[in-house]
């Protein structure tokens, strides 16, 4: 372990020009793999700033290890920021990059060696040391850019996009870099970024935050599967987000809504009446061309409008009152043989369907 520590924003705001960190509270224990999602101009690298020491809060308190850190010097953090354009110096080596922080820090040259050495060899960069930047390719820059952080020992690593460039292929094997780092360092890490997938592979808890505020924080299984709202549930990814109201409540849990005129059954509890969102994702929608086996789930029959490939599965667009998108794999698309016009069938669980209130 690189120190024992913990991160806590209590009420920060911050304003820059005409954007504004609105009032966050959040806390990252030490050792944690941490997501911060969110859209473009979000304010997700303003957060990583501010951690840093590089911004100050115009209100509210940041915490570090318990002690307000709130107008201490980032170079007395103890923090590394990585940024997505990896701010190498494109005058020096490879060898030399690395080797700057050391050399801010006063550290004798025979232990600067062993160091910088040890650190690209652990990231596969040994054969770039006598390289310049500019000779180099995105994803060999973010691993001297990492190296580089992570020589000098911090207690914090914070990571600004750092697999926006990088082809699929290099990508997948960084990411897998980076989790053997941080299970074999215990190091805390801060990541932002707008891919669903990296956080996926990587997180442990991910917050979402758009246009400066905290939208929801919570382990994966929580935002990703239980938005708190219309805002979290399109961002990561929910296929169908519905509008609709609550027209009856059910004895044994539940309620039934309305959607554009059809009903549906959902385990959770609302009040008769109220306006609701109901998130439903793709891989929870079952499509057949017969009924059996309905057992008190939610049965609807309706007719393909489409079918796209999206990545490794396809989305069906089904019309059963109202439109729904369903994710099927190829082999199932096959051995249905589905096409644009046919009636299907669509089955989902009650438990499936998520909801959560809507303002009028």
């Amino acid at each position: 372990m690189w120190g024992s520590m913990t991160i806590e924003f209590d009420c920060v705001s911050l304003s820059l020009g005409d954007f504004s960190l609105k009032n966050l509270t959040f806390e990252i224990s030490k050792g944690e793999y941490y997501f911060i999602l969110g859209p473009s101009g979000a304010g997700k690298t303003v957060i990583l700033e501010a951690i840093a020491g590089l911004h100050r809060p115009d209100s509210g308190r940041i915490f570090i290890r318990g002690t307000d850190v709130s107008r201490v010097a980032p170079e007395k953090r103890r923090i590394s920021l990585v940024y997505q354009d990896y701010s190498l110096f494109p005058h020096m080596t490879v060898y030399d990059n690395i080797a700057f922080g050391l050399c801010v820090q006063k550290t004798q040259k025979n232990e600067i060696h062993t160091a910088v050495s040890e650190m690209m060899e652990r990231l596969g960069i040994s054969h770039l040391k006598d390289r310049y930047p500019l000779t180099m390719s995105g994803g060999e820059q973010q691993r001297v850019a990492l190296a580089r952080s992570l020589v000098v020992k911090p207690e914090i690593l914070l990571l600004d996009e750092p697999l926006s460039a990088m082809d699929p292929v290099t990508r997948e094997k960084f990411m897998s870099d980076l989790r053997s780092l941080h299970e074999d360092l215990g190091i805390t890490i801060v990541q932002v970024t707008h891919s669903r997938d990296e956080a996926w592979s990587l997180a442990g808890r991910v917050a979402v935050v758009s246009n400066g505020k905290l939208e929801q924080e919570g382990t994966l299984e929580e935002v990703f599967r239980k938005p708190e709202n219309c805002i979290v549930g399109k961002f990561v990814g929910i296929e169908n987000v519905l509008d609709g109201i609550v027209v009856k409540n059910l004895e044994d849990n539940g309620c039934i809504i309305d959607i554009n005129g059809v009903k549906i059954h959902s385990s959770c509890d609302f009040e008769n009446g109220e306006k609701i969102y109901a998130y439903l994702r793709g891989v929870d929608i079952v499509l057949s061309y017969d009924m059996s086996g309905s057992n008190g789930g939610n049965f609807f029959r309706g007719r393909v409008l489409s079918i796209t490939p999206h990545n490794s599965f396809y989305r069906v667009y089904v019309d059963c009152g109202f439109s729904l998108c369903s994710l099927m794999t190829e082999r199932e698309v096959d051995a249905m043989k589905i096409e644009a016009g046919q009636n299907v069938c669509v089955f989902f669980e009650k438990s499936a369907v998520h909801l959560t209130g809507r303002e009028s």
